[in-house]
């Protein structure tokens, strides 16, 4: 008995937690190492003789008195065991212990075990668990909100961009529904003027009668503005608290510190056409995080794919056509390129598209050309493949899928004439409108060195224009059938005697011969179809 009584004992002071053993009345009997150690440095103090129960009893202390009820009730035999969480914090940390008790008996003796275990670890774990499920709860009240929010927006914003007749009926629309959705207070869609280098609002809601200050914004000197930043970069900006921005004083409306907390500026752009920028104002900070951007995104693509469309419309009915010649002098246009590399003058003949849209645009050089000549010129982007050759000309096929006719095309411009020599390409191109024409010319500066305007003109499209037959012959034909006819035509094919065969073409049509000329024939005969029936 006594050498399991010294085992017990022994055991009982290794233990990594603190112990004591009280009698009936509340007196310590027994504590261990943890328990000396945790109440003095030295660990000298036992507290054993103490009354632990009147150590407890402290006013005011709703832990104190839990403990002290919960003891009182084991030792008086109301319950076998009491356990309860409490914090014991210094000036320089956070602590939590878990205290246990349970009564035994020795002797007849009724006596009990004081457990006190540091659990402060699990404590900050469920403390952050719990900071973190509240956190989620009001990411997803916050997000169930602004997709409420949102859906309607959307809907509207849609509703108003696709249905307009005009491009300022789309502009005025858009801003309208903005401001009818919280938190946004002002809305403006503004133009640039490429001529003036100024940006101005030409359609805007609220409750301003202007919303800029002076009126328009200049792109040099006012580029700390966000829709100027916003142009500029392509991406959105933002102001999440106009009152912190220093010197734009200038840029808001009368009263802006009252009714703008902040504002973000997007660009309504399609592809390589910027139709402007837009500007939304909010009634609170920090009203712009990164869902509430992701919309308004989503919302000026939206603008911008309509307003796009509406140009597309207006090409086609339009009786008038905008037409310029610019002249471009720099060495990494690639006609310009290919030009110096193999020492000949370039030519545009035409283009067509291949099975991927992938445009297939065909050259003319003013010399025999070889596969040798053309290896410098090629690249990752583009392949170049002779399709015809004479000892004065050659006609070039080039696949371009990023190239300029694709820019050109996504501002609804038509290639008519290209030529280079010398170094300089000059092109000839028309355009629905005086806008897209600026945006066009505007593209060109921004890409190459040099560009020079050298002529613009509007002119009446005849009652009969060739696109009505264009357009009507492309309706009734397949996409190979067209290329095919394209494809010979741009080749020479239909020359006497003849540069290229059709083995050749089928070939570089990446079909057979008997397809080619099946594709050919049938093109031929609706396109004399429409010519004479």
């Amino acid at each position: 008995m006594d050498i399991r009584h010294d085992l017990a004992a022994a055991a009982l002071e290794t233990l990594p937690i603190t112990v004591a053993i009280i009698d009936n009345d509340g007196e310590i009997l027994l504590t261990n190492r943890s328990w000396r150690e945790f109440g003095s440095s030295d660990g000298t103090v036992d507290h054993v003789g103490r009354n632990y129960l009147a150590t407890t009893a402290v006013d005011d202390d709703e832990y104190a008195e839990r403990a002290l009820t919960g003891i009182e009730s084991v030792l008086a035999g109301g319950q076998e065991s009491f356990s309860m969480e409490y914090p014991c914090h210094s000036p320089d940390e956070k602590r939590w212990f878990l205290m246990r008790v349970n009564r035994f008996s020795h002797d007849g003796e009724r006596l009990a075990s004081l457990v006190h275990l540091e659990i402060t670890e699990r404590k900050l774990a469920e403390i952050a668990a719990a900071e973190t499920a509240q956190e989620l709860r009001q990411e997803r009240q916050a997000l169930e909100h602004v997709l409420e929010r949102v859906d309607g927006l959307v809907q509207d914003v849609t509703d108003a961009a696709v249905g307009a007749g005009t491009r300022a009926e789309i502009e005025r629309d858009v801003c309208q529904r903005l401001v009818e959705t919280e938190p946004y207070v002002l809305a403006w869609i503004g133009r640039v003027d490429v001529t003036n280098r100024r940006l101005s609002p030409r359609e805007w809601a609220g409750e301003n009668e202007s919303p800029l200050e002076d009126g328009e914004l200049v792109l040099e000197t006012d580029d700390a503005h966000p829709a100027v930043r916003a142009l500029s970069t392509g991406d959105p900006q933002t102001i999440q608290d106009i009152t912190s921005f220093d010197d734009a004083d200038q840029w808001w409306p009368t009263g802006a510190e009252e009714q703008f907390q902040s504002v973000a500026a997007l660009p309504v752009a399609y592809g390589d056409v910027v139709y402007g920028v837009l500007v939304v104002f909010a009634g609170e900070p920090d009203a712009f995080d990164e869902r509430e951007l992701l919309v308004l995104e989503s919302l000026s693509g939206t603008v911008a794919t309509a307003m796009n469309a509406l140009e597309a419309r207006r090409m086609l009915t339009s009786e008038t056509v905008v037409a310029i010649e610019v002249a471009i002098e720099d060495p990494s246009l690639f006609v310009t390129k290919l030009a110096d590399e193999i020492d000949a003058a370039i030519s545009y003949r035409g283009q067509t598209y291949d099975r991927d849209g992938t445009p297939i645009v065909f050259l003319t050089a003013d010399r025999g050309v070889s596969t040798d000549d053309l290896s410098a010129a090629v690249d990752d982007d583009r392949t170049v493949t002779i399709l015809s050759d004479a000892d004065d000309s050659t006609v070039l096929e080039v696949t371009a899928p990023n190239g300029l006719i694709t820019a050109l095309n996504e501002h609804g411009a038509v290639l008519r004439e290209c030529s280079v020599s010398g170094g300089i390409a000059d092109l000839a191109i028309e355009l629905p409108d005086g806008r897209s024409a600026r945006s066009v010319y505007d593209l060109l500066e921004r890409r190459y060195d040099r560009v020079e305007l050298v002529s613009y003109h509007e002119r009446e499209e005849r009652a009969q224009a060739p696109r009505d037959l264009t357009a009507r012959l492309e309706s009734s034909l397949t996409d190979r059938q067209l290329t095919a006819l394209r494809t010979a035509y741009y080749a020479n094919y239909f020359e006497w005697p003849r540069d290229v065969s059709g083995e050749e073409l089928a070939e570089s049509m990446d079909i057979s011969r008997s397809t080619f000329h099946q594709h050919l024939r049938t093109a031929q005969r609706k396109l004399l179809d429409e010519l004479f029936e």
